[in-house]
């Protein structure tokens, strides 16, 4: 289905947010006919409009300029690049520590929504990598892998899919060294007018990663408005369920019960957009 990619039982669009989508296999419901497994459409409006909404991307849209940063910024930066190395890496000849990056990067997941990862399913996955651009960051110490990020170029935007680092490198600022090394990689990018997302507003996931980009290097949030389409068969359940919300909310420990509220919690988002 043109336009549209499967992602964890939900349709997400498959082009840059910026880019208008085709909803006619939505609203005349093939989508379901051909995507039975999928439990949800999900898809934006209105990209980077001159108000704030409920919903948005978070976007690098202009060059990054280290100097511009306070000195405890620029010192925790410089300290990442001191002790790490980062360059474009062949997945395909990093499986075994690509997988391990993985493995460590989720143990650090609340159990509640912590993924498990099959070591063949990984490796194999890491075949189709090709496609997009791969950074691996490296201890200077030991040459060690020890974290990753995977860019899919997608015409006048880049969506940083995929950050993995392995968490006991954080204080040794191994973030900071990957993301400035992407930055610095694509600076002529951003300047003819190109843009990095890291894609949109977290509902699932308990993380400050987003707020830690926009505050260290500038990234910044691009308003847009969020639309749902359920497939027919859990359309009911998710009405039934709404008015509960509250209550779910209270046992959001368990992981059932976790992807439920992340459900109710977009369509509540919705329908508070729709009153405004």
């Amino acid at each position: 289905m043109n336009g549209w990619k499967y992602y964890k039982s939900t349709l997400i669009p498959s082009s840059a947010p910026h880019e208008a989508v085709n909803t006619d296999y939505i609203f005349d419901g093939s989508v379901w006919k051909k995507h039975p497994e999928a439990l949800l459409a999900r898809w934006t409006t209105d990209y980077d409009c001159n108000y704030e909404t409920n919903w948005w991307y978070v976007i690098k849209d202009e060059p990054f300029d280290i100097s511009e940063l306070s000195s405890n910024y620029r010192y925790k930066i410089n300290k990442g690049t001191k002790q790490f190395e980062v360059y474009k890496i062949n997945p395909s000849e990093y499986k075994e520590e690509l997988y391990r990056v993985q493995v460590a990067a989720y143990s650090a997941y609340p159990t509640k929504y912590r993924p498990h990862i099959d070591y063949k399913s990984f490796t194999d996955s890491t075949e189709k990598w090709n496609e997009y651009t791969v950074y691996g960051i490296f201890s200077k110490e030991d040459n060690l892998l020890v974290g990753y990020s995977l860019l899919e170029i997608n015409g006048n935007c880049i969506n940083y899919s995929v950050h993995k680092t392995i968490p006991e490198y954080e204080k040794k600022q191994v973030n900071a060294a990957l993301i400035y090394k992407v930055l610095l990689e694509y600076d002529e990018f951003l300047r003819e007018g190109g843009y990095i997302c890291d894609g949109a507003r977290n509902i699932n996931h308990e993380t400050s990663f987003h707020e830690y980009l926009e505050k260290y290097f500038g990234f910044r949030k691009a308003y847009c408005r969020l639309h749902i389409a359920y497939n027919p068969k859990i359309k009911w359940v998710v009405e039934l369920l709404y008015p509960f919300r509250k209550i779910l909310r209270k046992f959001d420990f368990t992981g059932r019960v976790h992807q439920i509220n992340s459900v109710l919690k977009m369509q509540e988002l919705v329908q508070e957009e729709r009153k405004s």
